[in-house]
């Protein structure tokens, strides 16, 4: 319900934006009708600092899969294998395979290299390029979200850019070559840190971690008194720009790569691991129309200007009326006999001040 009132805010405030189970290897697993699969994949360690690391991230959106009911996956951590690429290059297949499931996510937690030329995940065995991977996701058409959380990933932004697809990033560039934070502090939000809820509807959405280990990483480099070495990117609507944490105000975008453009960042609030409650009754058909629905409305929101208020209102009312039937088939839950508890009121958000996005004077990539 928060998000209907979320979008309710929009609308009277922003009229407007300018130029957003564990399964073991070798076996295929078969999702959670609606649900997401998590295929998280561990790169080699280099030195046992880095290893503990990602192991406690892998350990982390292993823990949130369970609460989120969501498939999961991992590669990397059987010490019988020796070749990871050839792995995910086949798990990816199966995966593939099954265009009825729910969202895919695909996590990278390690390293990254980049030789000047190209930018490559590393994995025991051969590691693959953005490239590589680029042409193992080209048969999916379910929604997909890749996390690359290593260092010299910001490539794989243009590289795996596309519709329905969300890509982070944890470095702008494949030159950012140094180890990267963002990937633990991404793996600490995704479950549900309540800090990391950035619009009060008690859950995490892709692009509220993605803001909040932004933010994170840049708290630690300023303590740190050091120049951080590591910049996020998220992108969303399949342009390949990517847009920095800091084109945000709260989880609207207010820069965009040009005008007219989509902002990024809408796509991957709708990407949700561990739900709240009103989430968790919502058929997967339901969710599925829901979003669609909240694409329309802002989308309309953005070109309110150029159709005019009768026209503007007389496209959004239908859509928000559809919403509001849809959360209206869901009942809050029976208190328990012997008690007098009352369902919890959904939480209210402090619309924001009028605002506009102008276009980034300098890409918003950069």
């Amino acid at each position: 319900m928060s998000r209907l009132l979320s979008l309710l805010s929009l609308i009277l405030f922003l009229p407007a934006v300018a130029p957003s189970q564990d399964a073991p290897a070798g076996e295929k697993a078969k999702a959670v009708a609606g649900r997401p699969t998590i295929l998280v994949v561990v790169g080699a360690e280099g030195a046992e600092e880095y290893g503990e690391k990602f192991r406690a991230a892998a350990a982390e959106w292993k823990a949130a899969a369970e609460v989120g009911e969501a498939t999961y996956l991992e590669i990397g951590l059987d010490p019988k294998a020796t070749d990871d690429q050839a792995q995910l290059e086949a798990r990816l297949g199966e995966l593939a395979a099954d265009q009825t499931a729910g969202p895919l996510w695909l996590i990278l937690i390690g390293h990254g290299t980049f030789d000047g030329r190209v930018a490559k995940f590393n994995v025991r065995g051969p590691d693959f390029s953005d490239t590589d991977l680029a042409g193992w996701l080209k048969p999916f058409s379910r929604p997909l979200a890749v996390v690359n959380a290593a260092s010299a990933s910001g490539s794989f932004i243009k590289t795996l850019a596309a519709p329905k697809r969300v890509v982070i990033t944890a470095t702008k560039t494949a030159s950012e070559v140094f180890y990267a934070r963002f990937g633990e502090y991404f793996a600490q939000a995704i479950g549900g840190r309540e800090e990391a809820d950035l619009d009060n509807d008690d859950q995490v959405s892709l692009l509220e971690a993605f803001l909040f280990s932004a933010d994170q990483v840049a708290a630690f480099y300023e303590k740190d008194g050091r120049l951080a070495t590591e910049h996020a990117l998220l992108d969303d609507t399949g342009d390949g720009f990517g847009t920095r944490p800091d084109a945000f105000e709260g989880i609207r975008a207010t820069m965009v790569a040009k005008e007219g453009a989509d902002p990024d960042g809408e796509f991957a609030h709708q990407f949700v691991l561990v739900p709240n409650a009103v989430e968790r009754r919502l058929t997967a058909a339901q969710r599925e129309r829901r979003d669609e629905l909240e694409r329309q409305v802002k989308s309309l929101v953005r070109k309110r200007q150029e159709l005019g208020d009768d026209t503007y209102y007389a496209r959004i009312e239908p859509l928000l009326v559809e919403i509001a039937r849809i959360y209206d088939t869901v009942k809050d839950p029976e208190p328990k006999p012997g008690t007098d508890a009352k369902p919890a009121e959904p939480k209210k958000e402090t619309p924001p001040p009028p605002a506009s996005a102008p276009a980034a004077k300098d890409g918003k990539s950069s």
